[in-house]
């Protein structure tokens, strides 16, 4: 393996925590000035950033792994869904693939990523506690449903502090739930179908399993999926370029193609889901209060009002 690849995959090992640059010589035994070389080269290409740390040592990071916002970058975090079809259209920066809702909006709230796109309950949920993040938008609405398993057993997989969950407990009574299975990703929910009722998956998944299904929208009507939200301390570093890439976000198209680059989709599914979803839909904050209570979570106005505000930018 070359020595540009030993280093950029032992800065992807370290993540936010980053490393010293003096360490990297012991760690991939290579020499002090090859290793200062190989960094100048990728600090100028944008691969690598550096920081002063201690007096004269340097602390390094992939970009997509500095855990500050950086003037004239932005960074997105994402699922593996084809909602953000729209949003990948034209936004222009870093983007992040997440496995679950958890770590990205954590991310979020740490200033890890500058913006993203999550269910909105997560968003709701850690906005409310933490205060340092706004929702501006709402990604898409729909575009989710359960896939049926082989057992009747009435558990049914899911991802947690998720849309899929709220979903589930609003059909509860209606599909005979008793118990919800929790799992960190959909490829780990999608291999346990065998041992399960069903499990409450997006696109593209659901649109790639073939399966016996139904979609939430059949059963519930239009609901909300997720939402689009910015870190406030981001926002203030990088005003200009988020208000640029929201208002380019009113005439974005799906954009298939890097969806499916992105995230290892086909093109053909890809296609297939996208029409699953309704984009470019007006936040309500009273329709979706009133949505959470069709699964028993009741927030207050106030609440809402003080993490929901499409006026932010």
């Amino acid at each position: 393996m070359k020595a540009i690849e030993r280093i950029i995959n032992c800065l992807k090992s370290s993540k936010h925590e980053g490393i010293l640059q003096s360490e990297l010589s012991s760690k991939l035994n290579l020499s002090k000035s090859t290793i200062s070389e190989i960094l100048s080269f990728l600090e100028r290409k944008g691969v690598v950033v550096r920081e002063i740390e201690a007096g004269k040592s340097f602390r390094l990071w992939l970009s997509e792994y500095y855990p500050k916002p950086r003037k004239g970058i932005l960074k997105l975090g994402i699922l593996k869904a084809s909602e953000y079809a729209c949003i990948l259209d034209v936004f222009d920066g870093i983007v992040r693939v997440y496995d679950n809702t958890i770590d990205l909006t954590r991310d979020l709230t740490l200033s890890r990523v500058d913006l993203g796109a999550s269910p909105f309950i997560t968003q709701l949920m850690f906005g409310i506690m933490m205060k340092n993040i706004k929702i501006i938008r709402l990604v898409a609405m729909n575009g989710s449903g359960i896939v049926f398993g082989d057992k009747k057993n009435g558990v049914f997989g899911t991802s947690e502090m998720s849309v899929m969950e709220i979903n589930l407990k609003a059909v509860r009574d209606r599909f005979n739930i008793r118990k919800f299975e929790y799992f960190s990703s959909p490829e780990s929910m999608i291999n346990s179908l065998p041992f399960l009722e069903g499990i409450a998956i997006w696109e593209p998944y659901i649109s790639s399993i073939d399966r016996k299904k139904i979609y939430f929208n059949e059963i519930l009507g239009d609901h909300p999926c997720c939402s689009l939200a910015i870190n406030i301390e981001s926002f203030k570093v990088n005003k200009d370029l988020i208000k640029e890439f929201i208002d380019m976000l009113d005439n974005a198209k799906p954009n298939i193609k890097r969806v499916s680059d992105l995230l290892g989709f086909d093109e053909k599914v890809v296609e297939e889901s996208i029409k699953s979803y309704k984009f470019n839909t007006e936040i309500e904050v009273e329709t979706l209060r009133n949505y959470l209570k069709l699964s028993g979570i009741d927030i207050s106005l106030e609440s809402m009002l003080s993490v929901v505000d499409s006026e932010y930018v």
